[in-house]
């Protein structure tokens, strides 16, 4: 390291003060200095490095400090350094610049690792990330602020400027006998401050974390005795006196206060913990952070998430005076966030899933995949057909795999729905809070159904002020009594203006976020994204009306009865059905339009059946044209009959022979199959024949091998209840026998079940697996 040495006159010039303040303030702050020879004699010569703060300073302003002696400068000339050096850009001062910065100072150290840049090893050959903080080499200003600390760092620094002419080791020692330590503790002190940094330094004790009063053994005993899931009721205080006091005198342990004990159950036992002994995984899982997903790469449609949704709102039925509150089932693409369609009536069910697919395949096209829950409707042998009518055109489906998630503080926008890859199958459970965005977006358009279109009748809500719920209450049983409360068809046409403001007027956080194209606006819609999709190359596919009719029509099953079949108390006939009595075919309806049935046998499409005419006790017109109409069917299939076999000759060959004769031929035959049979079963066998008769006996109880399927491998453990059974039935379909445990299991599980959930499995053995 080159030295800078000032005389008393060049500090003087420096401040631009006379040379007898700068004698005076040397002798107060004790200034180290050397004697120098020169004109004038003897005078005393100082270094830069050890002058006050404000000398460098004065001296940096007007000259460039020499890299090497930055080490041994003030902390604040080394930060300005550092600024100035890092705000150029210059690679090579920066280069140059990593490989002192671990002499420096804390202060300087911290001002390089703000700008996230690596720091230089001691080892000159490498480099250590000490900007990327981890639990190794983290600190905390009280780190910065303790005197042990300070004083390491400051011999590391002296220890790491090794004067010219000097040897490393031989300047170590003399820095190391100057602040009265080993040389050893030197070298170590740089071996841990190259790893971890000031971390690396910094005193811990090794029992840090550990208990002293107690033993480990006991307050691991002590921790497991308060979370064990059957004691959650039990007061720690039975718990300690009546338990872990027994258990450790019983072993040996020692132990502490009860007070110590509920401070070290404060220390160890985490919210993940309490809410496992509590609620189970499915409360530990409302503790951990939701998925987040950005849905930027999908194209419009190609992925819809659906749910139902109760709203919050009261409405009067026109025809009944009834008041409720309406259901809906609503779909909404998750990379426009468009809701694409949404059905709304008293109650949800299979046929309102269907019917707000409907409408949305109807406006914007085909879909690629749809996301459902596990409820009822949605395993519903209606939905699963519109499933498997799906596959024709190209669509898939799946449902999501969720649990409980509390998102109170998580953006809605961004909260992923758990999606699988299309075509695998997984169950979804089915208590859902706030898992997908689409539960966000109801309360959006709640809100646009409040301050848009100002609807009233807004229902109480339980988690608010007691007293904001009766003025609530009271408000809907004023608006109730004097008529003023909204309609279900005004509710309805509120509700679809409100999901179209929703789409093409709402500015919309997500869709801002994932805006791929530029310029980018300032603000933007779910329509103004498919727009810039369709601008950009997207094409919506375009399903035909008459493929939407049949897919989405309700379907069942009736036998036809003389021409005609029962539907919902009324008949429906055609002449197409006349020739199918007692068979049965399948139907498909509308539930909005009851005008006819269309009729399916095998598969294909037979005809519409239309509702009967019923005849009339005093319409003598209408009787009399009834009965003709029945007389030209009976005479229509009479001619048709009669048509086809007249000219057909009965080529049937009658006995000749008396039957007295047949009789007595019969039992003679009779007599004599039975003599033959007694004489063979009495007949002495040889060894060989023996053999041969036994293993014919042995192979008649036995079946034709049947071609199997590869029998699933059972898992070493399974997630839930449903995984497990789903094994089994997969087990079962593909010819395998379960074991006793499990068949034991499964007969358990299956009285459990609601009639819903085992109709939709015993519909999955039909159809040979999920």
């Amino acid at each position: 390291m080159n030295d800078i040495l000032f005389t008393v006159n060049d500090i003087s010039n420096l401040l631009n003060v006379s040379k007898q303040a700068i004698v005076k303030r040397a002798g107060k702050e004790s200034w180290t200095y050397r004697n120098g020879n020169g004109k004038g004699g003897t005078h005393r010569l100082y270094s830069l490095h050890v002058l006050p703060a404000d000398i460098q300073q004065a001296y940096v302003a007007r000259n460039e400090v020499p890299r090497d002696m930055l080490p041994v400068m003030a902390p604040a000339i080394q930060t300005a350094y550092i600024e100035q050096v890092v705000s150029s850009g210059n690679e090579k001062k920066l280069g140059a610049l990593m490989d002192i910065v671990p002499a420096l100072s804390p202060r300087a150290i911290l001002a390089f690792q703000s700008h996230q840049l690596p720091v230089a090893s001691f080892n000159n050959n490498k480099t250590s990330t000490i900007a990327a903080w981890n639990d190794e080499t983290a600190i905390s200003e009280k780190d910065l602020r303790d005197s042990r600390t300070r004083r390491i760092l400051e011999i590391l620094r002296e220890a790491e400027a090794v004067p010219s002419g000097w040897k490393k080791r031989a300047w170590i020692e003399s820095v190391a006998l100057r602040y009265d330590v080993t040389f050893q503790s030197i070298y170590r002190w740089i071996k841990k401050y190259e790893k971890k940094g000031i971390a690396g330094i910094r005193h811990t004790k090794s029992s840090k974390g550990k208990p002293r009063a107690w033993d480990p053994e006991a307050v691991d005993h002590w921790i497991g005795l308060c979370l064990k899931r059957e004691h959650r009721k039990i007061d720690h205080r039975t718990l300690y006196h009546d338990c872990l006091v027994v258990e450790a005198a019983r072993r040996g342990w020692q132990i502490g206060s009860y007070e110590s004990a509920l401070w070290w159950y404060e220390k160890r036992v985490t919210p993940q913990l309490l809410a496992m002994q509590k609620g189970g995984i499915r409360a530990l899982d409302n503790l951990l952070p939701p998925v987040l997903r950005s849905y930027a790469d999908l194209a419009p449609f190609e992925m819809l998430v659906g749910d139902q949704h109760r709203f919050d709102f009261w409405v009067v039925d026109e025809d009944t005076g009834e008041i409720f509150r309406p259901e809906g089932y609503f779909w909404q693409d998750l990379r426009t966030r468009i809701i694409y369609g949404g059905a709304v009536d008293k109650k949800y069910d299979a046929w309102l899933i269907g019917l707000a697919l409907k409408i949305g395949v109807s406006i914007f096209g085909a879909f690629g995949s749809i996301y459902t829950d596990n409820g009822k409707p949605e395993l519903s042998r209606y939905l699963m057909g519109i499933m498997a009518d799906m596959a024709t055109l190209g669509l898939s489906w799946s449902r999501t795999t969720e649990a409980p998630v509390n998102t109170d503080d998580a953006d809605d926008d961004e909260i992923n729905p758990l999606m699988i890859v299309p075509g695998t199958h997984k169950k979804a459970i089915v208590k859902n809070a706030k898992a997908k965005m689409i539960e966000g977006t109801f309360d959006v358009v709640e809100n646009i159904l409040r301050s848009k279109f100002k609807l009233p009748g807004n229902v109480k809500r339980l988690t608010d002020d007691i007293h904001h719920q009766d003025v609530d209450q009271n408000e809907i049983k004023a608006l109730a009594e004097q008529g003023k409360l909204p309609t279900f068809s005004e509710f309805t046409v509120a509700l679809y203006q409100a999901l179209d403001y929703y789409n093409r007027e709402k500015a919309h956080r997500g869709v801002l976020k994932e805006w791929a194209w530029k310029p980018k606006p300032k603000t933007a819609t779910p329509y103004d994204c498919l727009m810039q999709c369709y601008r950009s190359g997207w094409r919506p596919r375009y399903v035909s009306p008459h493929a939407v009719s049949l897919i989405f029509l309700k379907k069942t099953s009736r036998t036809v009865q003389m021409g005609r079949v029962q539907f919902e108390g009324d008949w429906y006939e055609h002449d197409a059905l006349i020739g199918l009595h007692k068979q049965a075919v399948d139907i498909r309806h509308d539930p909005t339009e009851p005008s006819g049935l269309l009729i399916f046998k095998d598969g294909s499409y037979l005809c519409t059946a239309m509702p009967v005419t019923y005849s009339s006790m005093k319409d003598m017109d209408l009787a009399r044209r009834k009965i003709m109409e029945k007389r030209e069917r009976r005479k229509l299939f009479a001619e048709q009959f009669k048509r086809i076999t007249s000219n057909i000759p009965d080529i049937r060959q009658y006995s000749e022979v008396p039957q007295i004769e047949k009789d007595a031929a019969r039992y003679a035959i009779e007599k004599q199959q039975r003599t033959e049979a007694e004489r063979e079963l009495f007949r002495e066998r040889t060894p060989e024949e023996l053999a041969q008769e036994v293993r014919t006996l042995e192979m008649k109880g036995s079946l034709p091998a049947r071609t199997k399927r590869p029998l699933p491998e059972r898992p070493t453990y399974f997630l839930d209840e449903i995984s497990r059974y789903e094994w089994c039935v997969q087990f079962e379909i593909a010819g395998g026998t379960l074991s006793d445990e499990d068949e034991e299991w499964k007969q358990k599980y299956e009285a459990s079940m609601s009639d819903a959930k085992r109709e939709y499995w015993q519909m999955v053995r039909e159809y040979g697996g999920v």
